[in-house]
């Protein structure tokens, strides 16, 4: 539906006299926008740009510092008709172009004022840009002359042969890290050892210079086509207290192909990736412990991750921010975007008459409402993981910045809104739908959150075990000559391997040889009445009677039996076979799979009203999942009984590990053991039916699951702060 644009505006006066016209500086560059024409205005002495339609554009060409702005705009009506800008959108585009410093012009007192309400605006995002204590910029030099020297050069990265080479090189880089994808991963885990941070910073710092270089030597390349493509600015940016490069390669907003601004936008990444790819084939090809293989996987790792977690993220303005701008043609999409959400408030919950639209079609409006969503979610989630980041290290810092996150996010911007309820000029007419809508919309929210009791859930993970296990070990050392197929079910006292010992058999033999021999003397010693030797020698009898019992039970024991009845389960079955074991070498278990249980971790600092809660209940049911297969699931129940309530670090199963895809944060103590980083409580779960799931299918042991007990219903708000409350315990210790 179109919008009623107002054509006459009460302040019209101000500037109707005036004679402005733009700056001799000013270059104009005309692009294409989803089929429709626009003007940049670029200022190259400032480095000020400022985007017009046709419309807009039309008027402002009339101003030649001969013309009045009154006798513009009657000839813009004249001409244009209804798609001329209103008196209205006249004095916002003199005003926005007047703090851009694109237009000169000597104005009276009662102009000056009214363009001044747009520099006051410029002043407090500069000023709330300066006093954001997590991204500071400081330009140092003007590296334009330096990329004019080496532009013919660099700038060939940027052609076809060069996106030729790029491919090759990144493609060798990607056929030597998929070869070595197990020491990928095993030298990954120590990327943030002590030792490996100098290393990993230097790489890091090493990576953003020739990162914001790529940006610079493609805008300088592609400006040659169009003109312009200057770069006077490279500097430092604080990000967090870190120290990083940063170039500023906006002059590229002017070029007319949109592909050449996104090869701009995504020059950096692809050098990152060039010089990845490169470090990776180094990395393969150099011994491990040496220096240059450390220094090689750590660009690679910086080179890789930064690309793919950040400067790739649209939903950051970053790289990939600009990259999406330009092939959606959707110029300013981050600010268009929130002005169009803004947009659908106003109008159709306050009910404010003909506010204006900044999008000019069905495909912005779409894009608009899922980035303005998308990024502001994403936006807070990261600022929030990077204050929890700096918390983790410097606890008092990130503290304070929270609270200034607190103040500036959420209480400065609730304040002036509040201050646009109360004194707005477009709400004259519809103040009291506003309050009313805003004053309900809270009401529902604080009414939902407080006040609703809404399920409340624990989850948490665990690891199938049969409650019947028996381990099988080797009664005495010796080679394994038969051995029971794997996962075979057997009854109590079946054999489930047989060993030889030849040493031990001989040893029997020969026990049985002399003990033979000396019952012969004792009998020739009673014959001829030697009493006493007769008695010496009954000794010797005895001894070897318990020598020979003792190499007996041991060959005995060389046949394993199954001491319960079950399922014969081997994991190492393979290497079991012909092999020589040791005494109590464990070879595998005997298992009761018919019932198994369900054994859980839990941290302490977030079990507590779990806890209370089963003491109190006596029983309380439990849902169980099987991980990677959310469809298959069954029920259980717990107990008082089931709790194990000591404290301890050792897990039940490495495959609820961090390492093993499991949630549980691990640590190696002085042996090397892997241990979880916190103590934690295990639950017992039983599920019901011996763990049959709906397809008759079984739980097997090992098997990863995740568990849900429904706790009472409470308020979010309640579940809210103690989900909180147990963060900051678990991190934080307090």
């Amino acid at each position: 539906m179109p919008v009623d644009r107002p054509t006459f505006s009460e302040s019209w006066y101000r500037v109707a006299a005036l004679r402005p016209r733009l700056r001799s500086t000013v270059q104009i560059h005309r692009q294409h926008y989803r089929g429709q024409m626009w003007y940049v205005l670029q200022d190259p002495s400032n480095n000020q740009f400022y985007r017009q339609n046709e419309s807009a554009y039309h008027f402002v060409a009339m101003l030649d510092g001969h013309r009045t702005v009154g006798e513009a705009w009657q000839l813009c009506n004249e001409q244009l008709g209804d798609s001329a800008p209103t008196q209205g959108e006249a004095i916002q585009l003199l005003g926005q172009l007047y703090t851009s410093n694109l237009i000169q012009c000597e104005l009276p007192p009662d102009a000056q004022g009214l363009f001044n309400r747009f520099q006051k605006r410029i002043h407090r995002e500069v000023k709330g840009y300066l006093s954001n204590l997590l991204f500071i910029r400081l330009p140092l030099f003007d590296p334009d002359r330096l990329l004019d020297r080496w532009v013919k050069v660099v700038g060939r990265i940027f052609s076809v042969w060069g996106a030729l080479l790029w491919m090759i090189v990144v493609g060798f880089g990607l056929f030597a890290v998929i070869n070595r994808i197990p020491a990928l991963r095993s030298q990954g885990n120590a990327v943030l050892d002590l030792e490996n941070l100098p290393l990993l910073y230097l790489s890091f710092i090493f990576i953003k210079v020739i990162h914001e270089f790529g940006h610079a030597f493609a805008c300088k390349k592609f400006g040659q086509y169009s003109g312009g493509g200057e770069v006077h600015v490279m500097g430092v940016m604080f990000l967090v207290f870190t120290p990083l490069p940063y170039v500023d390669a906006s002059s590229s907003w002017a070029f007319r192909s949109k592909w050449h601004r996104v090869i701009v936008g995504a020059g950096g990444m692809l050098v990152e990736l060039f010089v990845a790819a490169i470090a990776a084939v180094v990395w393969a090809r150099t011994p491990d412990g040496t220096t240059l293989h450390a220094i090689a996987y750590n660009v690679m790792f910086i080179a890789s991750v930064s690309t793919l977690l950040f400067n790739a993220n649209p939903l950051l303005r970053y790289d990939g921010y600009y990259i999406l701008s330009d092939l959606l043609e959707l110029p300013n999409l981050s600010q268009r975007a929130k002005q169009y959400l803004y947009y659908l408030v106003r109008k159709y919950v306050y009910g404010v008459r003909n506010p204006r639209s900044p999008a000019h079609s069905g495909g912005e409006r779409a894009w608009f409402v899922f980035y303005g969503i998308a990024s502001t979610i994403y936006r807070v989630f990261i600022c929030t993981r990077i204050l929890m980041f700096v918390a983790d290290k410097f606890f008092f810092v990130g503290f304070g910045l929270g609270i200034a996150a607190i103040v500036a996010w959420v209480v400065v911007p609730f304040v002036k809104f509040l201050h646009y309820l109360a004194t707005s000029g477009e709400l004259m007419r519809v103040r009291g739908r506003a309050v009313g809508s805003t004053a309900a919309a809270l009401a529902l929210v604080v009414g939902l959150v407080g006040l609703v009791r809404m399920p409340d859930r624990y989850r948490f993970e665990g690891v199938v075990e049969p409650v019947t296990v028996v381990g099988v070990y080797a009664g005495t050392e010796g080679r394994v000559t038969e051995l029971l197929a794997n996962r075979t079910d057997v009854q109590a006292g079946d054999t489930i391997l047989q060993l030889v010992n030849e040493e031990l058999q001989a040893e029997l033999d020969k026990a049985l040889a002399e003990r033979r021999a000396k019952a012969v003397e004792r009998q020739l010693a009673i014959r001829d009445r030697k009493l006493a030797e007769a008695n010496s020698l009954a000794e010797e009898l005895a001894a070897y009677d318990e020598k020979i019992a003792n190499l007996e039970e041991q060959l005995d024991r060389l046949t394993v039996r199954a001491e319960v009845s079950g399922t014969w389960i081997s994991p190492k079955i393979d290497r079991v076979e012909g092999a020589y074991l040791d005494r109590m070498a464990r070879v595998g278990l005997v298992a009761d799979l018919s019932e198994v249980m369900i054994r859980c971790t839990t941290g302490q600092n977030e079990s507590a009203e779990l806890l209370e809660h089963i003491d109190r209940s006596g029983s309380v049911r439990a849902e169980i999942r099987v991980k990677g297969r959310p469809d298959d699931y069954l029920e259980g129940v717990t107990t008082p009984k089931d709790i194990v309530p000591a404290g301890q670090k050792h897990l039940p199963s490495q495959a609820l590990s961090y390492t093993a895809g499991g949630s549980v944060a691990t640590v190696q103590d002085e042996q090397g053991q892997v241990q979880a980083m916190e103590n934690f409580l295990e639950i017992h779960i039983h599920p019901d039916g011996q763990g049959r799931l709906a397809d008759g299918r079984s739980l097997l042991p090992g098997q990863r699951v995740a568990v849900r007990v429904d706790m009472p219903s409470k308020p979010l708000i309640s579940q809210w702060v103690r989900k909180l409350r147990q963060m900051f315990q678990r991190r934080f210790r307090i």
